[in-house]
């Protein structure tokens, strides 16, 4: 239910059924709200009730008896209820049925009025999220399945801050490793000329070639090594190397997340937690915890390791002994997390300095941790998320476990692993190590789909500029690619269909885009002075009433949305599919409302009140679209 004084109609219609329900039912608010529903079919009611069924086992009554007796004593509430018209039961169903009249106008005026705001809500107000997303490896550009990764990132932290949390977007850059060293090496042999590449293409192409020589060579393997103990010096000639080649890499990757309407705020580079005594701070707090010790023999000797056998989950592991770091004081993949995972809830002093990475196209800093720089409190957080393949779920498990150990269980609670399965291209698989992405990165996704949207757009357009037609078909295939990505819950495998994606007239986000650019162009053919003059009682067709009703539900989607985040045993579940599923319902009415209600060519009454409807219409799906990412289009 509302807390607060933001726009949100369906709940506030809903909130007079709950109350008089609670009254004549003489039970609580939660039961009775529990038993809320929407019917299947309009015509069995707006809202439906199965409080008879809860009551019978309390009562130890037949339910169709129970819902009579309650209808028998609503009938009189209803005589004073100006939003209910009528009350049925059908059998142990309560079926409300709203003042069509009285709930359009709870519903178009105050959203008319909140504009961009008509879809927040400042429920989780005063609450921090910091998020991580994308964590590509500034090795090569990004495939398909990293587009997934940081769209449900991006639409994630939209919809977080759309009910009231401040969200922090972050950004992890694995800048030591393997691969850097391999790269490091490959650009002292051939020199770092792209040429007409993208800096990112280009590496990612020096990255395929190295891998061959790199397998079938011990010496070069013997030479990388070498490289890699180089760069754990940042004063060396090989780290000043690697640090241009991840700046330009990290630049070219951030055109790919620009073209897509993904932005930052903070990036934590690998190479600043390896040097800032993060790791340190971390492993002297560890060693804290009483189930987290250094065995003294065996082959874990003189290693900092986790007890896990004290947590019910894992007491029969063949070897609940889990290495956090090694006896030479390296740090395991799970140890280096957990210290992370410390610093962004700030359970540690943050020990960075933060300089300007870049200025992003929306006008926003980027920062980036350092060693020498500029202080930046980010300040505490009440919960982390991390966008990481669901094949991670295990490695995120042993994190969150060992915070458990150590004692910061409110943090393991509230540590969250947005879970997403592989993406795969029509009849395309992909590895960076074989270069099966040449051709097929995110880059050329985008520019494929936007071939493939100019061919519809210069067809509806024929009389357009060039320019019309191109930022048209560049936003038709942003907003296509960012749908498609959303389409699906998170942990189910997919595979990018051109034509479903692209699809003008179906489940897909031109469809959505089209619905709204006809509202506008609707809109800009009246003169402003129309708006506020509408009586909306004359919006009572079926077609007029189920938009409104869908309009008014906007702001409880998103919050439900927010609210279903909950763990699971591969994850948190995050219902991205949600939200395009409204949006599509939306369009989908709207057309419907389009074609058998006139709205220009009305009579004087009517016009003037299906314009206030299409202009709700326009306010609900341009926030519904900015949540999304998804571009407005003014006409296609």
């Amino acid at each position: 239910m509302a807390k607060d004084n933001t726009v949100n109609p369906w709940d506030s219609a809903k909130e007079v059924v709950v109350k008089m329900l609670v009254e004549v039912a003489a039970t609580t608010n939660d039961i009775v709200l529990g038993s809320i529903e929407v019917p299947p079919d309009s015509a069995l009611g707006d809202l439906s009730s199965t409080l008879a069924f809860t009551l019978a086992k309390e009562l130890k009554k037949n339910p169709a008896a129970i819902a009579s007796e309650i209808l028998s004593k609503l009938q009189k509430m209803v005589e004073q209820e100006p939003l209910v018209s009528k009350i049925e039961t059908k059998g142990p169903y309560i079926n409300i049925f709203f003042e069509r009249a009285a709930f359009t106008e709870m519903t178009i005026p105050p959203i008319s009025k909140a504009e961009n705001s008509y879809g927040q809500n400042s429920q989780f107000k005063g609450k921090r999220v910091l998020i991580e997303f994308p964590a590509v490896n500034p090795s090569k550009p990004w495939h398909i399945g990293h587009a997934r990764n940081a769209i449900l990132g991006d639409t994630l932290s939209n919809i977080l801050e759309r009910v009231g949390y401040e969200v922090v977007r972050l950004d992890y850059i694995n800048d030591l490793g393997l691969q850097i060293a391999q790269l490091v090496w490959k650009l002292k042999q051939v020199g770092d000329d792209e040429g007409e590449k993208k800096y990112d293409h280009y590496l990612g192409h020096l990255y395929v070639e190295v891998q061959e020589t790199f397998d079938s060579s011990e010496e070069v393997q013997k030479e990388v090594r070498e490289v890699s103990r180089q760069l754990e010096d940042l004063q060396s000639a090989d780290a000043k190397i690697s640090g241009e080649m991840v700046r330009r890499c990290v630049e070219a990757q951030c055109q790919t997340a620009y073209r897509l309407g993904i932005y930052h705020n903070y990036q934590v580079w690998e190479s600043a937690i390896a040097h800032s005594g993060l790791l340190s701070l971390a492993k002297n707090m560890i060693l804290q915890c009483d189930n987290i010790f250094k065995p003294e023999d065996g082959d874990k000797a003189g290693c900092i390791v986790a007890n896990l056998s004290v947590i019910d989950e894992f007491k029969d592991m063949k070897d609940p002994h889990k290495i956090l770091f090694r006896s030479d004081g390296t740090r395991t993949y799970t140890g280096a997390d957990v210290a992370l995972q410390l610093w962004k809830f700030g359970l540690v002093k943050d020990p960075f300095h933060y300089a300007l990475f870049e200025n992003q196209p929306n006008g926003k800093n980027v920062k980036r941790t350092t060693l020498e720089g500029e202080d930046d409190d980010l300040g505490k957080f009440d919960i982390v998320l991390n966008v990481i393949a669901s094949r991670q779920a295990h490695p995120q498990k042993m994190v969150y476990t060992v915070l458990d150990l150590m004692g910061y269980t409110k943090e393991s609670q509230n540590s969250h692993h947005i879970a997403y399965e592989f993406v795969g291209l029509e009849d395309e698989d992909f590895s960076g190590r074989h270069g099966t992405w040449i051709g097929y990165s995110t880059d050329d996704v985008i520019d494929k789909a936007t071939e493939m949207a100019m061919v519809e757009v210069d067809k509806r357009n024929p009389d357009e500029s060039d320019e019309f037609k191109n930022n048209v078909a560049n936003q038709v295939a942003i907003g296509a690619i960012r749908y498609f990505m959303l389409n699906a819950s998170p942990d189910r495998k997919i595979t990018f269909r051109w034509e479903q994606a692209l699809d003008f007239n179906g489940d897909a986000a031109p469809y959505l885009q089209y619905s709204l650019a006809r509202a506008r162009r609707i809109l800009e053919k009246i003169q402003s002075d129309a708006k506020g003059k509408a009586d909306l009682s004359k919006l009572a067709s079926d077609a007029e009433f189920e938009l409104v009703k869908a309009i008014s539900k906007f702001p409880d989607e998103i919050l439900d949305v927010a609210k279903a985040l909950k763990k699971e045993v591969w994850g948190t579940g995050f219902i991205s599919n949600r939200i395009t599923a409204y949006g599509f319902g939306l369009a989908t009415l709207f057309s419907k409302f389009y074609d058998s209600c006139p709205v220009l060519k009305a009579e004087t009454g009517e016009r003037e009140a299906r314009l206030a409807l299409v202009e709700a219409f326009k306010i609900t799906m341009t926030n519904c679209l900015q949540i999304l990412g998804i571009p407005v289009v003014d006409r296609m």
